[in-house]
């Protein structure tokens, strides 16, 4: 290697070494709990038991991976896919309209005590956000049936803990009412971004509010949103855990058991470990060829890449 090059990279390293000591104990985490538990996805391939240990315990080759593919394998995917598809197609492009409207506002206090409203459903607990969910959403009693029958759009309650489809509908709202807020804070530094002078210009062009949102707010934070449309993609696996441990029941069951709960329940709960590993190495894989194809996919349409 060059040893000029050499030279100034430590030049570098230390002029910014503040911003590297700051890295460390993400770099730490990373490595302690992404990394080196990797070491633990052979136990897929074997019939792991604890006595034995990783090395000693017999291999059992794609066992576990049939045993998923022949059981269970067809509901999951349908409600991993129905739940987390659902909160994509919602919850993706409301977060960017969200952004924009609210950096519209013109009064700064109005403007920051939105922003901080909205962040305020992500650190709220899915405990707390299920005792309201019962509120609002119980089948008699809940605030939205007594309103749409009182509109006459209803007769009937709508039974949103109790019927399977209708209880995936509502976790889908809940999500996105609970993620909107701290999603678009990426998109309101995207745009703080975005250079005045060409709103400008387009106010003298004539161009009307709308105009200059579409053919300058948009293009200008087109990178950001193509990194977050890749990651999101590459996460519709990530259908959530917390939300139907704490909400569902046995009539709604069938629809909200999703790939991680599945994972959860056999893999701890019933002590089948290797099983448990095979469920979470299939949803990585899948996750990384999402995100694999999904990243060239966008790069050849728009030019713009999660990495190079």
């Amino acid at each position: 290697m060059n040893k000029a090059l050499i030279v100034n990279s430590a030049k570098s390293v230390w002029k910014n070494k503040i911003i590297y000591m700051m890295m460390i104990p993400g770099l730490v985490w990373a490595v302690l709990f992404c990394y080196i538990p990797i070491y633990g996805v052979i136990i897929a391939f074997k019939n792991f038991t604890p006595s034995l240990g990783i090395l000693k315990s017999p291999w059992a080759g794609l066992v576990h991976f049939e045993d998923l593919f022949r059981k269970d394998f067809p509901r999951i995917i349908r409600n991993t896919l129905l739940l987390s598809g659902g909160t994509f197609l919602l919850g993706f492009p409301i977060p960017i309209m969200f952004a924009i409207f609210i950096t519209g506002i013109r009064n700064r206090v109005y403007r920051r005590v939105a922003q901080t409203l909205s962040y305020v459903p992500y650190f709220v607990s899915w405990v707390v956000v299920s005792a309201i969910c019962f509120i609002f959403f119980a089948p008699s009693t809940g605030l939205i049936n007594i309103l749409l029958r009182n509109l006459g759009v209803i007769k009937n309650s709508i039974g949103f803990l109790d019927n399977g489809p209708m209880f995936v509908l509502m976790l889908v709202i809940v999500n996105v009412w609970k993620s909107t807020g701290f999603s678009a804070i990426i998109y309101f530094a995207a745009i703080a971004g975005v250079d005045q002078e060409l709103y400008e210009a387009a106010i003298i062009d004539g161009a009307k509010k709308f105009q200059r949102t579409w053919y300058i707010t948009l293009p200008c934070i087109m990178p950001t949103i193509t990194v977050l449309l890749v990651l999101s993609i590459a996460s519709i696996m990530n259908a959530g855990f917390e939300q139907q441990m704490v909400m569902a029941n046995d009539l709604v069951w069938p629809w909200a058991d999703v790939i991680d709960t599945y994972a959860y329940r056999f893999g701890l709960a019933r002590g089948r470990f290797s099983y448990g590993a095979s469920v979470g190495l299939f949803k990585s894989v899948v996750s990384l060829t999402l995100l694999t194809a999904t990243n060239a996919f966008v790069k050849r349409q728009t030019g713009y890449s999660l990495y190079r």
